[in-house]
């Protein structure tokens, strides 16, 4: 009997559309009706970029997806620190815990070409006592190689930029490339622990490329780089070459002063997240102030339909600890509800812009918005928060058929 009211339904429910479609001019080839079987088929099917993501992957996005419809524990807390070390996470993370007995949800790292698999004991630990793990990575210029990872910044961000095309993995052999794959490779090794330990990984390459002043960034004589195509074969590096399936995607632009902040979105397909940086002492991002930019940063972000947050942010002239740490929750509440998390950085040279070190902290992390790393809750409730989930398989590392330096051919578009 219910399987009969059902199928009167669906047919009621269909003939109604038709009705309203012939009343109202609505294209019929664009409805979709489900059964319970196709039904079941959406709802489990993988919801991140990766189609071969870890389980955990897939439910931490899905967390962020739904922690703008909560009422309170919405946004969570990040700090980057300066180095993958003990000393780096003392400095950052514990000093911040003395003045207000919170750890940050997130904590961040830039891969660097010094790191070895003993550094990232500190992030396994902050994973299993219920931390969130985010990843940038400042490349050495291949074209400037000797410079180091300092030559990720250009010293004339007016001057022609190279052809990124010639790191893809698909291009000829060279110096810049082989310098280029080896940084890849080390990014991979890092992943690649962490995954071996059961973290899933929020990775940022190639962050702010609609910016002039890293490398990979926007040509200002022809407004336009391949940075699109470069992150793409991160992706394919990463999840095809490498076989690597705890990370989610995040596309991180800079603020829109040289190009939009969609200028090299890389693609739904390949992004789970988009996390502007922003650094103002206000937090108001591009487009609020009148006559500052002709786009809207926040509209242009949420236009993608992902889960977005803050992917790094701190204030722009209060760099000797003046600023208002509350700054942040206040303009996620009054300005950008959307915001899924904000991630403060460790600072640049001589200036002061952790959280440790800013006034008003307390009351930033005590925020009924704010989520710490003791109220995370994206886990099963029957996987405790202390433990790992391991990915099996070849979803973690190279299968014997794979090596690790065997090319995956991307299709590039441009």
């Amino acid at each position: 009997m219910a399987e009969e009211i059902g199928r009167r339904r669906f047919i009621g429910a269909a003939a109604g559309a038709i009705a309203l479609g012939a009343a109202g001019g609505i294209a019929l080839a664009n409805q979709q009706w489900f059964g319970p079987e196709e039904t079941a088929e959406q709802e489990t099917k993988p919801i991140t970029a990766d189609p071969a993501a870890t389980p955990d992957a897939q439910a931490l996005l899905k967390w962020f997806r739904d922690l703008p419809t909560r009422d309170s524990q919405r946004v969570v807390s990040g700090q980057q620190i300066d180095d993958i070390s003990a000393a780096s996470f003392d400095h950052f993370i514990e000093a911040l815990v003395k003045r207000t007995g919170k750890y940050p949800a997130m904590v961040g790292v830039m891969v660097r070409d010094a790191w070895t698999r003993a550094d990232s004991k500190i992030l396994i630990d902050h994973w299993k006592r219920g931390g969130l793990i985010t990843m940038d990575i400042h490349p050495t210029n291949p074209w400037n190689p000797s410079s180091g990872a300092n030559s990720a910044w250009v010293k004339d961000p007016k001057a022609t930029k190279p052809d990124l095309r010639m790191l893809l993995a698909t291009s000829d052999s060279s110096p810049q490339r082989n310098v280029w794959r080896g940084q890849l490779e080390k990014m991979g090794d890092l992943v690649e622990e962490l995954g071996q330990a059961g973290a899933v990984v929020m990775l940022r390459p190639l962050h702010e490329g609609n910016g002039s002043w890293f490398w990979w960034g926007q040509d200002m004589s022809t407004r336009r780089t391949f940075a699109r195509d470069l992150y793409r074969d991160v992706y394919y590096y990463i999840t095809q070459t490498r076989r690597l399936h705890n990370v989610l995607w995040v596309y991180s632009p800079g603020a829109s002063w040289d190009g939009p902040a969609l200028s090299y979105y890389p693609g739904p397909e390949y992004v789970d997240m988009v996390c502007p940086t922003r650094y103002d002492d206000d937090m108001y991002m591009l487009g609020e102030r009148k006559g500052e930019s002709p786009n809207n940063d926040y509209k242009d972000i949420i236009s993608t339909g992902k889960p977005v947050g803050f992917g790094e942010c701190g204030p722009s002239t209060k760099l000797d600890g003046s600023w208002d740490a509350r700054t942040i929750i206040k303009r996620i509440k009054e300005t950008y509800p959307a915001m899924t998390y904000f991630h403060c950085w460790h600072g640049w040279e001589n200036k002061v812009m952790e959280l440790a070190r800013d006034k008003y902290v307390e009351e930033l992390m005590n925020d009924p918005w704010v989520i710490t790393r003791d109220k995370v809750d994206w886990r099963p409730k029957n996987v405790p928060a202390t433990s790992t989930t391991r990915p099996t398989g070849p979803t973690t590392s190279p299968g014997p058929s794979t090596p690790r330096n065997a090319v995956i051919r991307p299709q590039v578009t441009r």
